[in-house]
């Protein structure tokens, strides 16, 4: 009993890391009229950018802030010193069970840099509606005074949509951000010395195929290039123990997780 007890904390402790991992994208420093990702949908850009939520599924989603040096309030250009939410408060219309957190953890982006907001949680089965308009408040800091704002609104228009799906209909994993890996298994598994990942893609690039350990350790890292549609490569455990392992496929969108089992 102790060892299963073990196992659950250490795994539950491995998601909870997971969650609060927020990731940037640097893709904002290349469109001056963005300043931050994913983009609103608004009548002109009709893309639903954040990833779908499932009750019962821990979620995923992180915001990237280019924080500009420079304002424009009211006809008068102003410089910024800063950015910043609440570190509670600040989002709004969110389901049941999303929070968030900040990288830094002050929530405090200084001007000129890149700042990460992530939404996290598992959304509850108390959630009545299956679509969410998000809003993050927050505010600007000048060397003249403070100014509120909000994403979306005026610097960034549009709305943040959240789809939210019933468990019995969740098919992506709770860590792909942008649903780019829609089908990823090993099989056999359990298995003894091989297994063979198949993945199926909507996007052709370069990946990185980790092994962690139960605690979190990484035990393997190789590069896997993916061609849309379906892909195959073999894991050989080599010298690794029996056990329960999580295997995952990340680039800078994102990252998407499964489990396997050695069993010799």
């Amino acid at each position: 009993m102790k060892k299963v007890l073990l196992l659950l904390f250490t795994v539950a402790s491995f998601v909870a890391v997971q969650a609060q991992t927020c990731v940037r994208d640097s893709s904002v420093l290349q469109n001056d009229s963005v300043i931050i990702t994913p983009r609103p949908y608004t009548d002109t850009y009709q893309v639903y950018a954040l990833a779908q939520a499932c009750i019962g599924q821990p979620y995923l989603q992180s915001f990237t802030l280019e924080v500009p040096t420079s304002f424009t309030f009211q006809g008068i250009t102003l410089p910024i010193t800063s950015a910043s939410i609440a570190t509670s408060g600040a989002l709004t219309g969110q389901p049941v069970g999303i929070t968030y957190l900040c990288d830094p953890p002050n929530c405090v982006f200084n001007a000129g840099t890149l700042g990460c907001i992530l939404l996290y949680g598992t959304p509850t089965a108390a959630n009545t509606a299956d679509t969410f308009s998000l809003t993050i408040a927050a505010t600007i800091q000048t060397t003249f005074a403070p100014v509120p704002i909000t994403f979306p609104g005026a610097v960034a228009p549009g709305n943040y949509y959240l789809i939210l799906n019933a468990a019995n209909n969740c098919v992506s994993s709770a860590y792909d951000l942008n649903s780019q890996i829609v089908g990823i298994k090993n099989q056999p598994n359990p298995f003894g010395q091989q297994t063979t990942i198949e993945v199926e893609s909507v996007t052709s690039g370069d990946f990185q195929f980790e092994v962690f350990d139960l605690l979190g350790k990484r035990m393997h890292q190789q590069t896997i290039r993916l061609m849309e549609g379906t892909n195959q490569f073999t894991f050989d455990a080599g010298s690794l123990a029996d056990g329960t392992y999580f295997y995952s496929l990340s680039n800078r969108e994102g990252k998407v997780s499964r489990v396997m089992v050695i069993s010799r």
